[in-house]
């Protein structure tokens, strides 16, 4: 049973550490995103010791992500049309299968290259549909004064993952290559156990009762009806100038992170780091994050969204050019660490303004068309860093990823939409923020 959506206006709102629901997503989520970023780092990894081909691992990066080029509109749909919670348990599930897949194979019998590529479709995919409904979810949970805090503490749940997984999972994969993989299926195993806790309704009344009113007067084929819903998240997110301009902009610059995160362990690699040593630097760009998860929300408080996005560009530009210069790899990790810290201020600005400024019964659908451009092209960026990392250097590569990031900040810094976004007050009518996806991570 739904709710009104304006019913976290009225209650008096809790301090988020005791906001039960809240925590209940937060922590199960918690130690889920661990036992990703200790397989994320593995599958490289495991690549690269099976075929020792950058390219071949640029594809493995590329099925991984292929379900953010595909599935993003519909995952929206599906999020606005139907009870999240239980898609969010049905895509624990899943991911919990494809990638304990990997763990049974490594320690009963062989993993193969085909096997990767699959598992890392699947779990990727599935991972998509749980994001978009779990964003959906969260304004649901949470008082509106709080929601800027409460992207800020998933933020630092991201970085926290990224700071500890990457080094824990270089040192299971040293102790063995499926080690790494069992870990990520037991960590989904906290959000299958949280998830069915969670009392409060994830959704407005109104998204079921539109969905009900429409299939009890016309009763249309449900595709169209997904279509016309669809069709309705685009015409709504198109029509801020804001909105387009910032997630095209999040598009270039996850392009050319996704680069940087195989460019990094190729580089590192190359000048004689271990898998501990290359988890330990991807591990300081969260050590970053988490540090910046917390100044984010004051950043968002106090800086315009606009001013927020480029400045996270033109901060990427210098220090990509620095990273370029570094010959010794763990001379790499106060760079990517100032690297890492930026990020969230990007996320905490977008998402916070996209939730001020969207009816809740239409945020899965809009979040969804932001992500499907500025996710969708993650799969394109792992193949592109696999072949480039392939036909030449890797210092060449870097220096490739910190022209185009130049390049993308002086855009950013001419449009008007979006240097001057957020300068005055969000209304019904404003400019919408766009959704990066997660820079760096």
């Amino acid at each position: 049973m739904g709710v009104p959506a304006d019913e976290s206006v009225a209650r008096e709102p809790v301090p988020l550490r005791r906001n039960r629901d809240f925590q209940l997503l937060w922590g199960g989520q918690a130690v889920s995103l661990l036992g990703s970023q200790i397989s994320k780092i593995a599958y490289p990894l495991l690549v690269l010791a099976m075929t020792g081909s950058p390219a071949k691992a640029g594809i493995a990066g590329f099925a991984a992500m292929l379900g953010y080029l595909l599935f993003p509109l519909p995952a929206g749909g599906l999020a606005d049309r139907y009870n999240r919670k239980r898609i969010m348990i049905s895509c624990d599930a899943i991911r919990l299968a494809a990638v304990g897949s990997i763990a049974v194979a490594g320690w009963a019998a062989h993993i193969t290259y085909v096997q990767i590529l699959v598992a890392g479709f699947v779990e990727g995919t599935a991972t998509v549909f749980f994001g978009v409904a779990q964003r959906a979810a969260l304004p649901m949970l949470v008082a509106p004064s709080q929601r800027s805090a409460a992207v800020g503490q998933n933020e630092a749940r991201q970085n926290a993952a990224q700071l500890a997984g990457p080094a824990l999972g270089g040192t299971l994969f040293g102790l063995s290559r499926a080690a790494p993989f069992g870990a990520d299926a037991l960590s989904y195993l906290a959000s299958l156990v949280t998830l069915p806790f969670i009392k409060a309704p994830m959704q407005a009344v109104s998204a079921v009762s539109a969905v009900s009113a429409v299939s009890a007067v016309s009763a249309p084929p449900a595709s169209r009806r997904l279509r016309a819903e669809l069709a309705e998240g685009l015409a709504f997110t198109w029509r801020q100038p804001f909105l387009r301009y910032s997630s095209f902009f999040a598009a270039s610059v996850n392009i050319l992170l996704q680069v940087l995160t195989l460019g990094l362990i190729v580089l590192a690699r190359h000048d004689g780091a271990s898998s501990a040593q290359i988890g330990l630097i991807v591990g300081c760009m969260g050590a970053g994050g988490l540090a910046g998860a917390f100044a984010a929300p004051w950043i968002q408080r106090t800086v315009p969204a606009g001013i927020t996005i480029t400045g996270c560009m033109w901060t990427w530009a210098v220090l990509l050019t620095l990273i370029v210069l570094v010959r010794v790899p763990l001379w790499l990790c106060p760079i990517v660490a100032v690297f890492g810290f930026v990020g969230p201020s990007w996320n905490v600005s977008v998402q916070t303004y996209r939730m001020q400024i969207t009816p809740n019964e239409l945020l899965g659908r809009t979040s969804s068309v932001a992500l499907q451009i500025a996710w969708g092209v993650l799969p394109l960026g792992s193949l592109l860093a696999g072949f480039l990392l392939q036909a030449v250097s890797p210092a060449a590569v870097m220096v490739l990823v910190a022209a185009g990031m130049a390049v993308t900040a002086v855009a950013a810094t001419v449009l008007a939409p979006v240097r001057d976004a957020g300068r005055r007050t969000p209304g019904a009518s404003g400019p919408a923020a766009g959704a990066a996806a997660q820079p760096a991570s």
